[in-house]
């Protein structure tokens, strides 16, 4: 019984020493160019009301708030439905920061914007911080995977929006 217990402490050991050597912050980014103006983009993407019609974390986020919460607070710098909520933290030229919280957990969202000519880079950049959880950094080895192709397809409606014909 007491080499069962002393190998069980020992694998545990190795097991939270293996997950300690992963890094404790992750980033999530994708870049996409579109064919406007840096002012132009940074009007679409420092107001939250706007959104809902490019970002599909956002709409998916607030989807799957529908059933348990039904009030939404929408304005132009804050978005909260139940224990989901975004929040602007920063807007200038060139970059609009935001952070976004469900439940316990938050992470920083950037948008970096450089350009000329009529046209803009958009960097989008999602950075956690992640527990020493073996469970939360062995979940953070999917973080990419599971919101890079979200992040892809909203920066392709983002570009869809902005480079269609103007109102």
């Amino acid at each position: 019984m007491k080499l069962f217990i002393a190998s069980l402490l020992v694998f545990s050991l190795v097991i939270l020493f293996l997950f300690a050597l992963f890094p404790s912050d992750i980033t999530v980014s994708r870049i996409v160019q579109i064919n406007r103006s840096p002012t132009e983009v940074l009007r679409k993407i420092n107001d939250l009301r706007k959104w809902e019609s490019w970002n599909i974390l956002l709409v998916n986020g607030l989807d799957n708030m529908k059933k348990v919460y039904a009030p939404v607070r929408i304005d132009s710098s804050h978005i909260q439905k139940g224990y989901f909520m975004i929040e602007l933290l920063k807007v200038v030229p060139d970059t609009v920061s935001s952070i976004w919280h469900q439940g316990k957990k938050s992470f920083i969202g950037n948008y970096f914007l450089s350009g000329a000519d009529g046209q803009t880079v958009v960097e989008w950049s999602l950075q956690f911080h992640i527990q020493w959880y073996p469970w939360d950094k062995l979940a953070s080895m999917f973080y990419d995977k599971n919101l890079g192709p979200g992040m892809e397809k909203s920066l392709m409606n983002l570009k869809t929006e902005l480079e269609g014909p103007v109102p």
